[in-house]
């Protein structure tokens, strides 16, 4: 295979996936990268193999196993599976979990206060492979449903420039939840037809800004973002950061005046610093980003303030042992993952050089 950079996009000699010139999007892009899932390419997809629960409290082993990453007829599935059903019940109170190509600490699920992680699933990303700053992204795909599911498809930058997370920022190309009924606190619905894009920037968790630069999209009922596969987009430029489901703009950040440190209030911050004002307009947004495709399962991005229909929320983070609690409610939330209905599918991911106009954001 040929390896080779256009532009601003960077595709490191472990690459394993080339498309030519001849090969172009829109008028005036080219594709650069793509991958269309003919097979599954380790050298591509590096897995992460972890207990660390994703920084969100998620109840998930994260591992390399073609029971939760599979490629059947050009489409990849990742698919979270239970781990009572490899090694029994009782293992989930007695056991542990421990991966020998585990490759970010910790690499252990003990059963102690709490069960050992009760689900299995995948997280993969192009972070030895494929980086890129700037150009168009598109993906395929098709949400998993299920209760308690929490699919994500997102970009981190190749290298903490800025700082450790978020100061060299995040991006999320879509986020859903696979409830069907979730209510906010406006009564808005937060389940599988409505998605979300988000930019993600800050000091630290503490100071983690997503608000002004988050993005929604819901679809009419019945219809929602598992039922079919959607096209999301993004669109990266200098000056620019677009998100488009279907054709259709949810969201777009210009390069914000004062950048994103006055655009997120950090300018307001006692001693706050502008760790941004030596990058270029869309700072931390100038560096190099690599995909990331993951099916988590639980976590703190089931907020306690929505309302869980037909059932509440069977985990509570007072309990000492919260994934115990969200097991035990199995046969209220296990019959809502129907066989591979519960997995993201990804027809394929595809990057193209941006056309003249991206700059202009619209």
């Amino acid at each position: 295979m040929q390896h080779w950079a256009l532009g601003l996009v960077v595709l490191p000699l472990a690459l394993t996936i080339f498309v030519g010139v001849a090969d172009s999007g829109r008028l005036g892009e080219h594709l650069i990268w793509r991958d269309e899932f003919d097979q599954l390419d380790l050298k591509v997809w590096n897995h992460l193999v972890t207990a660390w629960r994703g920084g969100n409290k998620e109840f998930q082993y994260y591992r390399n196993s073609r029971k939760n990453s599979y490629i059947r007829d050009g489409i990849l599935y990742l698919r979270p599976t239970l781990t009572a059903d490899e090694h029994g019940k009782d293992f989930l109170y007695t056991g542990n979990i421990t991966e020998s190509d585990c490759n970010y600490k910790p690499c252990s699920s003990v059963a102690n206060k709490d069960i050992v992680l009760p689900i299995q699933s995948s997280r993969i990303r192009t972070i030895n492979s494929f980086s890129f700053r700037y150009g168009r992204l598109e993906i395929r795909a098709q949400m998993p449903r299920g209760d308690w599911i929490w699919p994500a498809i997102w970009l981190k930058p190749k290298e903490n420039y800025y700082g450790s997370w978020p100061a060299s920022g995040e991006i999320d190309l879509v986020e859903t939840r696979g409830n069907r009924k979730i209510q906010n606190s406006k009564g808005e619905s937060e389940g599988i037809d409505r998605m979300g894009s988000t930019l993600h920037v800050g000091y630290n968790s503490s100071y983690n800004i997503w608000r002004p630069t988050h993005w929604t999209k819901t679809l009419g009922k019945p219809k929602d973002f598992a039922s079919d596969f959607h096209i999301y987009e993004m669109v990266w430029s200098k000056t620019c950061i677009l998100f488009k489901v279907d054709g259709e703009i949810i969201g777009k950040q210009p390069a914000p005046e004062g950048g994103f440190y006055k655009l997120g209030g950090l300018d307001k911050v006692p001693g706050g610093q502008n760790i941004w004002k030596d990058g270029e307009p869309m700072a931390p947004f100038d560096r190099e980003f690599f995909i990331i495709l993951n099916v988590a399962v639980g976590g703190t991005f089931f907020s306690d303030g929505n309302r869980y229909l037909p059932y509440g929320k069977p985990w509570n983070w007072s309990s000492p042992h919260p994934m115990k609690d969200f097991w035990d409610a199995k046969d209220k939330w296990y019959p809502t993952w129907e066989g591979e209905s519960a997995a993201m599918k990804i027809d394929y991911v595809r990057v193209y050089s941006n056309a003249p106009g991206a700059d202009k954001c619209n």
